[in-house]
């Protein structure tokens, strides 16, 4: 099984460790991306925090317990037990939310930090099961083989959950939720996510776990911090981490509100924010593999200082556009700078890192990305606030800007959306002072 030097992408073990991408998509882009947040501020008329200190709160937790989770997958011969676990806690806290009733927030939103801890916690398993599947370059391949899934997923998963959110399909009402609703989204995304991960389980067999390489929870801790020191050995990566962190910080951000922002600010209607994000998330395919095309021609500090400004001009563009056709070329922008950015920051880094110490600064760099997710929805929700339009900042603002009613409700989420332009561009300043060394794609 892992020891063919050559795999095929439809081999039966492959293709189901790559369809539960594809399933773990499906939620993270109906609840986390679209529906959840836009339920809870537009149907249920709560602030963004309702949303955002919970969603913060589950990535605290994932970060605080991800050395542990990882300690447990490199040594467990029960990673696909773990991974069953936490995917059905997942899905039975989103199946739950939909039963219940909108005046239970403190229930929906402890349902969803149940929800998106267990789906942060399976991770480490399922990575970890990848060299069940295959081993060495082939491992690359099948790993790309389950991004490009998983975009296909989020796309699909879309598509079939639009149905009950709108209440038809091609006119004809839905029987499950005749009257449609966000909520309509939560029960099919669970059962979704679910189904399509059910192949991982029946046709992965997990390879037995090394016994001898056993580690205490104590010692994953330990570990992570002699990682952060020792990046001082090696020119260039604590810097890189902390700009990576600005930058991870403000895209995942972006994610989050895309869909609420598409609503409030731009105005769309249902099928055509989900139209939106369908262009997005498939410009994204075409920008990772175009991009990934380019990272053998181009330096990969070329192409980052590129995405990452391109970032920028985005976001502000995004805030400064009155027009629709700029808005909806903006989305495939977006689309295609979100792809360039997953496909160059991890080889960027293994290429100033001894490749013999990989694992260790992946999971740093997986730590700072979960830490990312934690400060970047309180910094969104504390612009909010900021910029509510009975505050004096909103008021002092609208008065030299000449906003009308509609532009102060407007104007919290447009300086929202600047403020993590200003995060990227901090991230984009600290790359760019990364010293040049050898080993870092330099050249051409």
């Amino acid at each position: 099984m892992t020891g063919k030097s050559e795999v095929s992408i439809w081999r039966r073990d492959v293709v189901g460790w790559s369809l539960y991408d594809f399933a773990n998509t499906i939620y993270s882009m109906n609840i986390v991306s679209l529906y959840l947040k836009r339920y809870i501020v537009e149907d249920l008329e709560h602030p963004d925090y309702y949303f955002d200190i919970p969603f913060a709160v589950s990535m605290f937790l994932a970060a605080i317990l991800l050395p542990a989770l990882g300690a447990m997958s490199d040594h467990s011969a029960k990673k696909k037990i773990f991974l069953f676990l936490f995917t059905l806690t997942c899905c039975t806290a989103v199946g739950l939310m939909a039963f219940v009733p909108g005046w239970a927030i403190v229930a929906i939103v402890v349902l969803f930090v149940i929800a998106n801890f267990s789906y942060e916690a399976g991770q480490p398993f399922y990575n970890a099961l990848l060299y069940s599947v295959t081993e060495g370059k082939q491992a690359r391949l099948v790993s790309g083989i389950g991004v490009a899934w998983g975009y296909v997923g989020s796309v699909v998963g879309m598509l079939l959950v639009l149905p009950f959110v709108t209440g038809s399909f091609f006119g004809i009402e839905t029987f499950l939720y005749p009257g449609g609703g966000k909520t309509a989204a939560f029960l099919p995304t669970a059962i979704l996510f679910l189904v399509f991960s059910i192949p991982l389980f029946l046709w992965v067999r997990e390879r037995p776990a090394c016994e001898k390489n056993r580690v205490t929870l104590g010692q994953a801790y330990r570990d992570v911090w002699s990682s952060l020191r020792q990046t001082k050995k090696y020119p260039g990566v604590l810097r890189f981490l902390i700009a990576d962190y600005f930058v991870e910080d403000a895209v995942a951000t972006v994610i989050l509100n895309i869909g609420l922002y598409c609503s409030i600010v731009l105005g769309l209607p249902e099928q055509e924010i989900t139209t939106f994000l369908i262009i997005s998330t498939l410009t994204a395919v075409a920008g990772s593999v175009a991009i990934g095309y380019l990272a053998r021609i181009w330096s990969l500090r070329t192409l980052l200082n590129i995405i990452m400004l391109g970032w920028v001009v985005a976001l502000v563009t995004f805030v400064m556009t009155e027009s629709m056709t700029v808005v909806w070329g903006l989305g495939s922008v977006v689309g295609v700078l979100l792809g360039g950015l997953w496909t160059t920051t991890r080889p960027f880094l293994a290429e100033i890192v001894p490749h013999d110490e990989l694992g260790k600064f992946f999971g740093l760099f997986s730590l700072s990305g979960r830490a990312a997710a934690v400060v970047g929805p309180v910094i969104w929700t504390l612009i909010i606030l900021l910029f509510q339009p009975d505050t004096f900042a909103s008021k002092l603002v609208g008065s030299w800007l000449g906003l009308d009613a509609e532009g102060l409700e407007r104007l919290p989420y447009k300086a929202g959306l600047l403020s993590l332009a200003v995060m990227v561009l901090i991230g984009l300043m600290i790359f760019r002072k990364i010293p040049r060394t050898e080993g870092s794609s330099d050249g051409k």
